[in-house]
């Protein structure tokens, strides 16, 4: 599902009678729509009950918002207010019949009942006047949703009969970030992998991540770029200030979006006309800017708009983010555990002082073109360029200076005509992503150069395009029974095409630059898909759903392979010739349920199978381990499969309102999870075809590895349980997530990935005298002990986000808090220093504004408040997060 623009307190923006029964479809960039009808109202009243008033003069609309968060009392009120329209304050304990007559005492407007929780306000020059009572015409308006708690999540999140997370602009903003990983950080069932010295997002979703499981996009636009190194390969490059909001789709991948896709959607959308201007408002703009501690030198954008007529708007925004080398916390300095043969204890003294700089720079801009009353066209284009440095080992040793550009092109359709049969959607997009990539040459304690110096260019353009529509049908099976069926289909298809080269520095030493080219290699990967979902509503007790996806996939480039002992076979000869042209078709039903229990409580239960395709680096990597003379070749598999997962949950929505005082709201969300995955696809040692063999007499045979992309022949499993809740009363809030998962991401796989002749003893270490055997011993390659950068995530994290809105909620203080405890029981393997475990920690975050006046917004955040040292628990090379930072920020509307 898509949300549109957030809102509350406000139901209606016209005049009305009573809110129909229903609310038509809507999409991201359109509010919903409410239907209202004739009402005459004499007989209803309002409760007599008091509250503790305190609504200072200002604008009457804003007025009747805080009435309606005090009272309870939902208001609907006429769009044509007068500009410049003001209330009259009102303070103190009285009825909401008093304080509607005092606050409206001075405007000329009139307010009626129409049910004992609903109340209008109408202009009675533009009502008839028959009986003394109230009369409209059936008009259909525009109405703003309610969205409450800590981070305003809409209430369509608590009716949606399945997993979805929105992350609202107002969470974004209300603590600056350094990185766009920290959104994500209050979101159950949601982790990113990356460690804090990449700006890039690595998003992992129910224990799945990287290599297209989980689909992330900027405003639909997939971003699949992939970078062999140590740590993470899947990274997406976005500033979270150009962004309005974030949905992760978790449930219902039937929809275009999910081709070749096994865990989730991530849907980032950025910043449009109407997340810039107020809907009266015919051009103006946003601007934020913040300097804070520890090297947050500087980070500042300005976003502008123009409605220059009614067919035509136009916005744009610029941002610029300034970042040094952060000191890490000093609080429990230990930060993870090296496994390794030698397990090492790893802490802030032991690493390097200095972890990561960011220098970005981001824009947008966009054009919305009004073609008819039913036709709409979206055009946008999204850009970056980061430059920043890494480290690529785990000791922090060697570092690497990346500038990454991304740019972003996306054109959007939109025909929804009034028919039930036609809601249509298409759109074309093209999005490159370019890293630019300087390793400087190693030296040893003598300063001999012993690896060469690295040039590189990475480069990954995905073009792609869909098409869906939604068709729907009601029907009346009784006079007090109705049902409703929806379909909704579509198409999708896009291409991945990869391209690296390399420079040597010339400086001697190791090296050479198809290690490079070998690792991120080109190729091309074409993937395509429909889809076909039902759902049958029941008159708005019972749904049922049912849908079917076809997806397909093909794969097709030059590769090779090597080994070091067959001086016929080298790399840097060229190997054996290997071309890969792989291609696979499948069907994934998917089908769900819910029911509401009661007004309030919704139950609901889902069943999915996805074929999630391979990627060009997965099936195409070759070449040799970097610069150091390892020896250790990659072997691409020509004989690799899709990944087949089956998930299945069952959860329940919660939505009370008024729980402990008029206008609270008490919203939850729980889950629980099971996804199993066959033929999961993972990197791991396997034999080279030849053994390293030396003869002194006694004849020396020993296994020499290499490393290659293999399916696991064992299922995977991932369980979890996840759950929100927010309580809100206005003047204070309360919000909090657990989640909870268990993975199971071990198994046994075929070693010999190669369709070449093996020797016997390719994976053995032998020794032997004549035809005697001294010693033999099995390197038991194909086991889980031979699986490398196995990331998964938390085994518990858990939540807690509170604060106060006071003075007519112009200033907010609040804190978050996050506990982390890791996952004990995957993979790993024994010869990789980049997997370790990471200890548990605790992070506690204040921030507070201050609405100075409706123009300027003051913000005051301290980040990491006790000075945690940490490392994120999925990140790879794990660079210590940073230490405790103060972020002042500026905010204005002009």
């Amino acid at each position: 599902m898509a949300f549109g623009a957030l809102g509350c307190g406000l139901i209606a923006m016209a005049p009305v009678g009573v809110v129909a029964q229903s609310i038509e479809k809507y999409s991201t960039d359109m509010p919903s729509v409410f239907e209202i009808a004739q009402a005459n109202s004499s007989s209803a009243a309002l409760s007599s009950q008091t509250h503790a008033f305190e609504i200072s003069p200002q604008p009457l609309a804003m007025a009747l918002v805080a009435f309606s968060r005090i009272s309870g009392i939902d208001v609907a009120i006429d769009g044509t207010l007068p500009d410049g329209l003001q209330s009259t304050a009102i303070s103190g304990e009285m009825s909401a019949t008093e304080a509607l007559d005092r606050m409206l005492s001075q405007s000329g407007l009139a307010w009626q009942v129409l049910n004992a929780t609903t109340i209008s306000v109408i202009d009675p020059s533009r009502v008839s006047n028959d009986d003394n009572d109230f009369v409209t015409e059936p008009v259909v308006v525009t109405a703003s949703r309610r969205a409450m708690g800590p981070n305003g999540v809409p209430d369509e999140v608590y009716s949606t009969p399945g997993s979805v997370v929105v992350i609202t602009q107002e969470s974004m903003r209300k603590a600056p970030v350094r990185e766009a990983r920290e959104i994500f950080n209050n979101v159950a069932g949601v982790d990113i992998a990356n460690d804090a010295q990449d700006p890039g997002l690595t998003v992992n979703v129910r224990g799945q991540q990287e290599m297209g499981r989980v689909n992330v996009n900027i405003d639909g636009a997939r971003q699949n770029y992939n970078q062999l190194t140590h740590g993470t390969a899947s990274r997406v490059y976005v500033d979270p200030a150009l962004l309005a909001q974030v949905e992760v789709e978790k449930s219902d991948l039937a929809k275009n979006g999910g081709a070749g896709t096994s865990a989730g959607i991530v849907t980032m959308r950025t910043l449009n006309t109407q997340d810039i201007l107020d809907p009266d408002e015919d051009w103006g703009g946003k601007a934020n800017l913040s300097r804070g501690t520890n090297q947050y030198d500087f980070a500042g954008d300005v976003a502008v708009g123009a409605r220059v007529s009614p067919k035509f708007d136009l916005s744009a925004a610029v941002s610029r983010k300034v970042v040094g080398d952060y000191r890490p916390g000093t609080h429990n300095p230990g930060l993870y555990q090296e496994i390794d043969s030698t397990p090492k204890y790893v802490d802030v003294y032991s690493s390097r002082p200095e972890y990561s700089y960011v220098r970005q720079t981001s824009g947008l801009v966009k054009a919305n073109l009004f073609l008819t009353e039913d036709q709409e066209l979206n055009l946008g284009y999204v850009g970056s360029s980061t430059s920043y440095t890494k480290s690529s080992d785990s000791t922090n040793n060697y570092q690497d200076h990346n500038k990454t550009d991304v740019h972003t092109v996306t054109a959007k359709h939109v025909w929804n005509p009034e028919s039930n049969l036609i809601a249509m959607n298409s759109g074309v997009y093209w999005t490159r992503t370019e890293n630019h990539q300087f390793r400087p040459a190693r030296y040893n304690a003598s300063g001999a150069v012993t690896t060469d110096s690295f040039d590189n260019q990475y480069t990954l353009d995905t073009l792609g395009g869909e098409v869906s529509n939604s068709s729907s049908f009601d029907f009346d099976l009784s006079g007090d029974v109705a049902s409703h069926l929806g379909l909704d289909y579509g198409v999708e298809y896009f291409q991945d095409k990869a391209k690296t080269s390399a420079e040597l520095g010339g400086l001697g030493g190791a090296g050479a630059a198809y290690e490079i080219e070998g690792g991120t290699p080109a190729g091309e990967r074409d993937v395509s898909g429909g889809f076909v979902a039902a759902t049958y509503d029941l008159n708005n007790m019972f749904e049922l759903r049912g849908g079917l996806r076809y997806d397909r996939y093909s794969l097709n480039g030059d590769s090779y392979w090597c080994e070091e002992q067959n001086s016929a076979n080298l790399c840097e000869d060229g190997g054996t010739p290997l071309n890969i042209d792989l291609s696979e078709d499948g069907f994934s039903p998917s089908v769900g349920a819910s029911v509401n229990v009661t007004p309030g409580i919704q139950l609901f239960a889902n069943y999915r199978r996805n074929m999630r395709a391979p990627t060009i680096m997965e099936s195409m990597i070759k070449g040799d381990h970097i610069g150091d003379n390892a020896g250790l070749p990659f072997y691409s598999n020509a004989n690799l499969k899709p990944e087949e997962s089956e998930t299945k949950e069952v959860g329940v929505n919660f939505s009370f309102d008024n729980v402990l005082r008029q206008g609270d709201g008490l919203r939850a969300k729980v889950a629980y999870y099971r996804t199993s995955i066959d033929n999961y696809i993972t990197l791991a040692n396997v034999p080279q075809p030849t053994p390293k063999r030396t003869n002194l007499g006694v004849i020396t045979n020993t296994s020499v590895e290499a490393e290659a992309i293999v399916n696991l022949t064992d299922p995977v499993y991932i369980n979890g349980t996840e759950a929100e809740l927010s309580y809100d009363a206005g003047e204070f809030y309360l919000g909090g997530t657990i989640s909870i998962s268990d993975t199971d991401l071990s198994g046994n796989h075929n070693p010999y990935v190669l369709d070449t002749a093996y020797d016997p003893f390719a994976a053995v270490n032998y020794t032997q005298l004549g035809a005697t055997y001294l010693s033999y011993s099995d390197v038991n390659y194909g086991t889980a002990d031979r699986l490398f950068g196995i990331y998964a995530i938390p085994k518990r994290k858990y939540t807690v986000d509170g604060g106060f809105r006071l003075f007519d909620q112009d200033l907010v203080l609040g804190m978050r808090a996050s506990f982390v405890y890791p996952q004990d029981n995957f993979g790993s393997s024994n010869s990789s220093s980049i997997v370790s475990k990471y200890f548990k920690y605790r992070v506690f975050d204040f921030y507070s504004s201050y609405e100075i006046n409706e123009n300027l917004t003051l913000r005051f955040a301290v980040n990491n408040m006790l000075d945690e040292a940490y490392v994120q628990g999925t990140g790879g090379t794990f660079a210590p997060a940073p230490g405790r930072t103060a972020i002042l920020t500026f905010s204005g509307n002009f």
